[in-house]
């Protein structure tokens, strides 16, 4: 009797050890000013996640969430096929596999405001002021501190106290109490506090971007790729309507260039190095034939798979932290190996502008007195696009 039931037994404990879930799972990420625990809001998003099951031929599970940093980190994980998330987490994304297929119409800018007791009128004075911001991972701190990081500054670095709040209505009852001189807000809400609040001003606007995107996982098939990015454009006008009391509105196609600025401000390096030079693949190459080294300044490893011919190998040992505002003695960079002479012209260059060691390896000949720094922050990259050689081994 018990070798007649073997069989069945087995089969039924394969089956039961088989995934229960074989369709495609779809997280929307809310920004910080959204309420995601409202049952309204779950049963939009639950009826969006049917209709595109419904546009793609499988079913979809929901997965909602506020947590940006929980998010990234299953992003990291590729735990998602779809993913409805505002433009940072966007970003993010698109460093790990994932391949925007759609965008909200709407766009957020993100300005800086300051009060009319502050006496600041114009950015450069708000340095060393006391500054509001919303949730460190909300898309309006996010901004402000790319767009800092742009310049090599940094939030703590610049202003003089930096406070944050969960919620971006508490941005504005901080400014009301005295809390702060300076708060970061999308332009909506600038503009109905400015009207409460005559001789307030924006002292700084940023570029917009959209409020939010739609990206899928490299993973799936083009085809069904591009079924959900059709899926979200052809929203029907009745659901168009309730995403946009949701603070989204109607999507429209989009690809990686729609979230390019988004996706590398605060994770590229600054765009500028007082007391050095930036300069292209095609300067650096005009300085190497005059006899200017450059330093390649990468790990040995990446030095081997491929470098510029004549390039001189110093690697910058990175400890700190990839931002502006970093202590430069926990790193390593061997100078006996560079020009004692400090009016030496050198360049330095790695695998790119996201790629910190050429800029910190500049930084750190320009703190200590070099006066001809030449940084070349686009890198290996730029030189293999303008067609110059490359070599390997080394």
């Amino acid at each position: 009797m018990l070798k007649r039931w073997l069989p069945l037994l087995g089969a039924a404990w394969l089956g039961l050890a088989q995934p229960v879930w074989a369709g495609l799972i779809m997280n929307v990420t809310l920004d910080y000013d959204q309420d995601r625990d409202h049952v309204a809001t779950q049963s939009v998003f639950s009826d969006l996640a049917g209709r595109i099951g419904k546009a793609v031929g499988q079913p979809v599970r929901l997965v909602m969430t506020q947590n940006a940093e929980r998010v990234g980190e299953q992003v990291r994980q590729g735990s998602y096929d779809i993913l409805l998330a505002p433009s940072q987490i966007v970003g993010l994304a698109m460093r790990h596999g994932y391949l925007p297929v759609a965008r909200t119409e709407a766009e957020a800018r993100v300005v800086l405001v300051a009060s009319q007791a502050s006496g600041i009128h114009a950015f450069e004075q708000a340095r060393g002021r006391r500054v509001v911001l919303p949730h460190p991972e909300s898309l309006v701190s996010y901004t402000v501190k790319g767009e800092l990081n742009a310049l090599g500054l940094s939030v703590p670095g610049y202003f003089g106290q930096a406070t944050y709040v969960n919620r971006y209505g508490a941005v504005l009852y901080a400014m009301d109490i005295g809390q702060a001189e300076v708060a970061a807000m999308r332009d909506g809400s600038a503009r109905e506090w400015l009207a409460r609040h005559p001789g307030a001003t924006v002292i700084k606007s940023y570029d917009p971007v959209p409020l939010a995107g739609v990206v899928v996982s490299g993973k799936l098939d083009e085809a069904l790729r591009d079924k959900v990015g059709q899926a979200f454009v052809k929203l029907d006008a009745g659901m168009t309507d309730q995403m946009a009391k949701r603070g989204m509105g109607a999507f429209d196609p989009a690809d990686s260039a729609d979230f390019e600025r988004v996706s590398t401000r605060g994770f590229y390096t600054p765009e500028v190095l007082p007391g050095a030079a930036i300069v292209s693949a095609e300067q650096v190459k005009k300085m190497m034939a005059q006899g200017i080294p450059l330093f390649d300044v990468r790990p040995d490893s990446h030095y081997r798979e491929g470098h510029i011919p004549g390039a001189r190998h110093v690697p910058y040992q990175l400890n700190s932290p990839k931002e502006p505002d970093y202590d430069d003695s926990v790193d390593r960079f061997d100078l006996a190996r560079l020009p004692q002479d400090r009016n030496a012209p050198m360049i330095f260059q790695c695998n790119g502008a996201e790629c910190w060691y050429s800029y910190k390896a500049a930084r750190y000949m320009v703190k200590r007195g070099f006066k001809k720094v030449y940084w070349y922050r686009t890198g290996l990259p730029a030189w293999k696009a303008a067609g110059y050689p490359v070599e390997r081994g080394g």
